[in-house]
């Protein structure tokens, strides 16, 4: 196995990876899950009243990855409430990620996947189609002057891109530790015995 310097085990995207996607319906459910979860979060927090609140694809003359609705005052923090948490959940994810030991390859591209893709194409996607249709950016543009929307964006998805690729980096050049010299002193690069 592969360990860094900090004796955590390097980690990377491989295209064996490429399973993980049979999996893709439970992570389409926990990213809704997080984007819902964030607007019904951010009523409840200014006082309003959730009525219902729906993660899982609905079918209600259009089609929905889920929804959410309320009643009583909420602005545009509602609306963006989404996009903050997509960056706070890339945040956490990326310093587990990279920082915390986890030994299996499995468990970690599944939280690569939940904590870091998944953000990343959530705020890609809703900033993208809000060039071409209404959605939830349509209150935040209208409260928020759109320049300082658009810097939000471009800022975020760099820092998601740069993360990204930081690990998938880091993944393949591995600062392998050195095995201890042996009892004749002979070791090369930590490999014990040749010379």
């Amino acid at each position: 196995m592969e360990v860094s310097a900090d004796n955590v085990p390097a980690h990377r995207i491989r295209l064996r990876d490429a399973a993980w996607l049979f999996a893709f319906p439970a992570y389409q459910i926990i990213g809704t899950l997080r984007h819902e979860g964030s607007h019904a979060l951010a009523v409840l927090l200014e006082g309003g009243k959730v009525e219902r609140f729906v993660f899982w694809p609905t079918f209600d003359r259009d089609f929905y990855w889920g929804y959410v609705q309320w009643s009583g005052h909420a602005d545009w923090l509602v609306s963006a409430a989404p996009y903050l948490a997509d960056l706070l959940t890339f945040a956490v994810f990326y310093v587990i990620c990279t920082k915390i030991r986890i030994r299996r390859h499995g468990p970690w591209v599944n939280l690569f996947v939940i904590g870091l893709l998944s953000p990343f194409i959530n705020s890609a996607y809703r900033y993208a189609s809000s060039f071409f249709r209404d959605g939830d950016l349509t209150r935040v543009y209208a409260a928020v002057p759109a320049p300082c929307v658009h810097a939000y964006f471009i800022v975020t998805l760099a820092l998601y891109v740069a993360g990204m690729a930081r690990i998938q980096r880091s993944g393949r050049e591995p600062h392998v530790l050195a095995a201890p010299p042996s009892p004749d002193g002979s070791h090369i690069d930590g490999i014990q015995g040749h010379r």
